[in-house]
């Protein structure tokens, strides 16, 4: 792995980076499997940056083309239209999609099946994902906004330059970001009027990277909700994200496993803990709590645990 490529614009430490991280590296994998794509974490002006290791060479805009060639716009295209029988009036509309793939599944479904069992689930159709912070009302709408908007410029804005937050919220964010919790005592202007949404804020390629993180956090039915990979808790005021990183390359498949770790979905990390984390090649980890602020979710601010 002598090749490597510093995403220099993603902070580990914020939830939306992070997910654009993985949502490249994922990306990546599935659609340049000769680049046997690895990822690991380093600290470059005291922020943690992701970094890809390459068996050949790839400069900046070789990577942007790769991604943005392999994204696509169209969402009736994409594995996660299934989310628009969620928005319809219809009831049993997840559980007859459910039945639909199980019922004659194939190899080439697995792809399907990853996105609907992080999304959804047929024993809780109500429920959504624990990483699904945009309201269910507008989820839907802001999900094709987003794949259809973002350009090449977007990414390399996201990926390899100081977020500018240049790009507009309203209508095209999936509520990802700590800062878009605007309450009243968080900005000058009053949050269901803001003249600003409609023209910055946002960053439009690491919501589009965001998406395609989904299907990396499988979900499964707990009574009446779901419960996410790297969250703990179900109620309003205990659920936390715990998202490690790593020190080491490694690929997707080993990414997946540690992003499961249970140690550090502990509530404190302890000597002990430390230790088994750090031999796993865990170097850091944040934490963030999804708090409710009237009916909508936000992330806070992350802090570290590691």
């Amino acid at each position: 792995m002598n090749h490597h490529v510093a995403l220099t614009g993603l902070d580990g430490s914020n939830p939306l980076a992070f997910l654009a991280a993985l949502g490249a590296l994922r990306i990546l994998t599935r659609s340049s499997p000769d680049h046997g794509v690895k990822m690991e974490w380093t600290i470059a002006n005291g922020v943690w940056n992701p970094v890809l290791r390459l068996l050949e060479p790839l400069d900046q805009s070789g990577l942007i083309n790769i991604i943005f060639n392999n994204l696509g716009r169209d969402i009736s295209a994409h594995p996660i239209a299934f989310l628009g029988r969620a928005n319809d009036a219809q009831p049993g509309s997840i559980r007859r999609y459910a039945n639909e793939l199980a019922g004659g599944a194939q190899k080439q479904d697995r792809e399907r099946l990853d996105w609907f069992s992080a999304m959804c689930s047929e024993l809780a159709p109500e429920a959504t994902s624990q990483l699904q912070t945009a309201r269910r009302d507008y989820f839907w709408g802001n999900l094709k906004s987003v794949m259809n908007l973002t350009e090449r410029d977007h990414l390399r804005r996201t990926l390899f330059a100081l977020w500018d937050y240049g790009d507009p919220l309203e209508n095209q964010s999936l509520h990802l970001e700590p800062a878009e919790d605007r309450r009243h005592a968080h900005q000058w202007f009053k949050p269901s009027g803001d003249p600003t949404r409609k023209e910055r804020g946002g960053m439009l390629g690491a919501n589009r990277l965001a998406i395609e993180a989904f299907p990396l956090f499988q979900s499964i039915a707990f009574k009446d909700k779901l419960s996410t990979r790297g969250f703990s808790g179900n109620r309003s005021n205990n659920t936390r994200w715990t998202w490690p990183l790593w020190s080491k390359p490694v690929n997707l498949d080993v990414v997946v496993s540690l992003l499961a770790s249970p140690t550090i979905q502990h509530e404190t990390i302890t000597d002990r803990d430390n230790d088994s984390l750090r031999a796993m090649g865990i170097a850091a980890a944040f934490r963030s709590m999804r708090i409710l602020v009237g009916k909508t979710p936000n992330f806070t601010p992350a802090i570290p645990i590691l």
